[in-house]
């Protein structure tokens, strides 16, 4: 099988807080210690870090150091403009104009660590960017501040890639990049050719979409610059590993990876509260292997005649009989 990147955040080694235990679900562990506990997993070659929360110009050194001793990539420079009260009313959109200003001079510093770190791109999720009640916020202004803030931090480094993260809600009730369309829209008004889009495999299902038309969309305007993977229910960001719950979905979303031959880094995004994160991260990974070794498999099935078709019933037909083969 091909070599797949495959990364990972930290959160399988972090406390995983939420609001009814706000201490976490487990001790906390230091940076040097997650990356080694990263460079344990199978299959995982690259870890995602948080600036400026999880790590900043006085700690990269010291991070570049541990990733030259354990073999890992530095694949995604998250920024961290939506975990602290400060962006309660939004970063890009907030109303302040020294918060606004803040957003965007740290995300400049974050295109200046990513090039130092030598990190494949940069995700910006604009969390706190959106709105909970009607007649809340000023739409045409909001969205002239997002699109304006966000040109402006790419042209700060045009040699760094953004990819654009999209979810519907939380932590605001909605969130103005809140779907793949919404997203292809202010790829459009940004216009840049270093600024992408992110699909999160769980935040498309919260957002009702179907993953793989989400990042077939993107792929079409070579705008899919990563992917995150997780499972979920649809109702929520549950952040559940690999394949729990949404089978066949998350089959067809690596199926239609592999077929428009992205290449880009599938990134485990995973809150395992109650369970071991290191187990639950080797989960993730070792599934996230198995379907793209079946999604290479349906390749060459006629799989693709059938769906040319719209033929459901022979489409079935061969997933069941490649998938789970009898005898």
């Amino acid at each position: 099988m091909k070599k797949y990147k495959i990364g990972s955040g930290f959160a399988p080694f972090s406390p995983c807080q939420e609001r009814f235990v706000a201490e976490g679900y487990r001790p906390a562990v230091f940076l040097e210690e997650q990356i080694k506990l990263a460079s344990r997993v199978e299959g995982l070659s690259g870890i995602a870090l948080d600036y400026p929360f999880q790590f900043a110009e006085k700690d990269a050194a010291r991070v570049k150091s541990l990733l030259a001793e354990t073999g890992m990539k530095f694949c995604t420079l998250e920024l961290g403009i939506y975990p602290d009260r400060k962006w309660k009313m939004g970063s890009f959109c907030a109303p302040d104009p020294g918060i606004r200003r803040e957003a965007v001079e740290l995300s400049k510093k974050g295109l200046d660590m990513a090039a130092l770190m030598k990190a494949d791109d940069v995700l910006l999720w604009p969390g706190q960017d959106g709105f909970d009640y009607p007649f809340q916020a000023d739409y045409r202004q909001s969205w002239k501040h997002l699109v304006e803030g966000i040109a402006e931090v790419a042209s700060h480094n045009p040699d760094v890639k953004i990819g654009i993260e999209y979810k519907p809600k939380e932590p605001r009730t909605n969130i103005f990049v809140r779907n793949a369309g919404v997203l292809l829209y202010l790829l459009k008004c940004i216009n840049m050719p270093n600024v992408g889009g992110v699909v999160d495999l769980g935040h498309s299902l919260v957002a009702g979409e179907n993953p793989a038309e989400a990042a077939v969309l993107l792929s079409r305007e070579e705008k899919l610059f990563s992917v995150h993977v997780n499972d979920n229910y649809r109702d929520w960001d549950h952040d559940m590993m690999v394949g729990a719950v949404s089978f066949w979905e998350t089959l067809e979303f690596f199926y239609w990876l592999v077929k428009t031959g992205y290449n880009g880094w599938y990134i485990m995004d995973t809150f395992p509260y109650r369970e071991d994160g290191l187990s639950a991260l080797q989960r993730s990974v070792a599934n996230s292997l198995r379907f793209l070794g079946m999604a290479e498999k349906l390749k060459g099935c006629g799989l693709e005649e059938a769906m040319k078709k719209m033929n459901a019933v022979g489409s079935s037909k061969i997933l069941w009989e490649t998938v789970f083969p009898e005898g």
